[in-house]
């Protein structure tokens, strides 16, 4: 966790470290650069695990799947329907999917725009959390069976209906502006043998990124990378903390000698520093923190041709204004001066919540897809994000 105090008087912004919460988990992901085993929070497949009866997906049930997802997303638009739209996504995808139906501000299927300040035009809030896209024909990332959960991966290049790459449309995700065409990685995941396949993850590539080539193996599928595998840079499940540390602490972080900089690691820093990451702004004599962590949802890892991983997971990016008595615990706590509600959070908080005088707080659910190259190789490439606001608090 990282935290900015809001001068009381005119002065350069001072920092001060409240816990040492990233210290022990940077020691803990660059152990991992090692051997060590998979963290709390961070369900792990593998490989080498038994097959417990499973089948392997085909490339034809693979397209039912992502055309059933599709189909019933787009009914649940012209339908104008909610339950529809949850009914095929699960994990990450679910939650902020959920988040957004429940919102007054706005609806997952609205679309409303403001000026950026680079070359794209921003969708401010929920997006289109769930937007009437068009996708080209997406290929197939087919694991080879491991038991459950089971997942694939359709890499799809996708379009918002009634707008044009010239219109340069951009959402904006934890402060990165992200193109709302291109190209994305959709996870599809059967938590079970009776279970429905449900839509768990779309993280979007900005531009200039790339999916690696991914290795096959004789019948066309891709070999799994058990997540505490030691013959990468780092173990895979360790993917999403180094990511953190950095996000958490910026380029000085010990974390970045294995995390490559760039629009979804350092500049993630950069924005939760300013705040444009989350709109917060803390009045003068607040305190302003952030902090990535881990979620419980499955991660996942293909194996690359070169011998690396192709990481997919999700984590949380917490952010908190508040008066420095409500931070440190204290006994009474002392109010301050009104704290603004930005427009997004403002959606998920009860229609009369006046301007909070104690403490503003947000948590962002957000999907990763990120290159964990084999080990002695450059760093970890984090090459995709997606999701959004889960929930908004405010005294």
């Amino acid at each position: 966790m990282h935290t900015v105090s809001s001068p009381s008087v005119a002065s350069p912004i001072r920092w001060r470290r409240l816990i040492p919460g990233p210290a022990l988990a940077i020691a803990a992901a660059l152990a991992a650069v090692g051997c060590a085993s998979a963290t709390a929070g961070t369900r792990a497949t593998s490989a080498a695990a038994a097959d417990h009866g499973t089948t392997s997906l085909t490339t034809a049930q693979a397209r039912q799947v992502f055309g059933t997802y599709v189909a019933t997303t787009a009914k649940a638009i012209r339908t104008d329907n909610d339950s529809l739209a949850l009914s095929v996504v699960t994990g990450a995808q679910r939650a902020v999917v959920s988040a957004a139906a429940k919102s007054h501000g706005g609806h997952i299927f609205s679309v409303g725009f403001s000026t950026g300040s680079g070359a794209y035009t921003t969708i401010p809030g929920f997006g289109p959390v769930l937007g009437p896209y068009t996708y080209g024909t997406p290929t197939f990332y087919l694991p080879e069976p491991a038991g459950y959960p089971r997942f694939f991966v359709a890499d799809a290049t996708r379009a918002l209906k009634g707008f044009s790459p010239a219109d340069r449309l951009a959402s904006l995700i934890a402060g990165a502006q992200v193109p709302l065409d291109g190209q994305v990685l959709m996870v599809f995941e059967q938590s079970s043998a009776s279970s429905s396949w449900l839509l768990a993850s779309t993280s979007q590539l900005p531009v200039g990124a790339t999916v690696p080539r991914l290795a096959t193996d004789k019948n066309g599928y891709v070999p799994q990378v058990p997540l505490t595998s030691t013959g990468l840079l780092a173990q895979p499940y360790a993917t999403g903390p180094l990511q953190a540390a950095v996000v958490d602490d910026g380029p000085t972080s010990a974390a970045a000698k294995a995390v490559a900089a760039g629009s979804l690691t350092t500049s993630l820093y950069a924005d939760a520093r300013s705040g444009s990451g989350s709109g917060l702004q803390a009045p003068r004599g607040d305190i302003y923190q952030w902090a990535m962590q881990g979620t419980a949802y499955p991660a996942f890892a293909l194996r690359t041709a070169d011998g690396g991983a192709l990481v997919l997971y999700a984590m949380y990016l917490n952010n908190t204004v508040a008066v420095p008595s409500y931070i440190d615990k204290a006994n009474p706590i002392t109010p301050g001066p009104r704290i603004e509600i930005p427009p997004d959070q403002e959606s998920l908080l009860p229609n009369d919540q006046p301007n909070p005088t104690v403490e503003l707080e947000s948590q962002q659910t957000l999907s990763f897809a990120a290159i964990d190259p084999p080990a002695g190789a450059s760093k970890i490439q984090v090459i995709a994000i997606g999701g959004g606001l889960n929930y908004a608090t405010a005294t």
